[in-house]
């Protein structure tokens, strides 16, 4: 039976890769919506709202991000025969915990409030975007990769 100190690294190294899976879900066209970066359609080019697009590409390099981390993490686990150091990973995971939770903000406060987006003339007042099915699981699993990220993160493991 594995132990829970070698099961959560897998979880974590796993979640990294959820939102981009679920962003790919979105572009695909789905009846649960586009996801954080929009779906990709000839309908509605983001590129005519200035902070729809703006946002979108700051989720897409937060997901990257992460994605590229999960994966930094995987070669580092499999260098080390399948288990990953709380030691070795800790920059990683400080790291990948602290862009989740950026990415996870920055995804609420433009489907709650709106954020100002810069434009060709200067910054513009957004409004807050629609809220879809793939955003909402998007959003859900990056808090979920961030908490536990951080616990597993945590000074007081070494």
């Amino acid at each position: 039976m594995m132990k829970t100190s070698q099961l959560e690294p897998r979880l974590l190294i796993g979640l990294m890769f959820v939102p981009f899976a679920l962003q790919l879900l979105g572009w695909s066209g789905t009846p649960l919506g586009g996801g954080p970066c929009g779906a990709i359609s000839t309908n509605e080019l983001l590129l005519e709202q200035p902070q729809a697009f703006f946002y979108a590409q700051l989720m897409l390099v937060g997901i990257c991000l992460l994605m590229t981390i999960g994966f930094l993490l995987l070669m580092l686990s499999f260098m080390q025969g399948g288990q990953l150091s709380p030691r070795q990973a800790r920059l990683l995971v400080g790291f990948a915990g602290w862009v989740a939770l950026l990415t996870a903000l920055l995804y609420f406060l433009t489907r709650t409030t709106g954020l100002p987006a810069p434009s060709s003339i200067g910054w513009l007042a957004g409004a807050a975007e629609p809220v879809d099915g793939v955003g909402i699981l998007v959003g859900l699993a990056l808090l979920a990769q961030s908490g536990l990220a951080l616990h597993w993160w945590n000074p007081a493991r070494f």
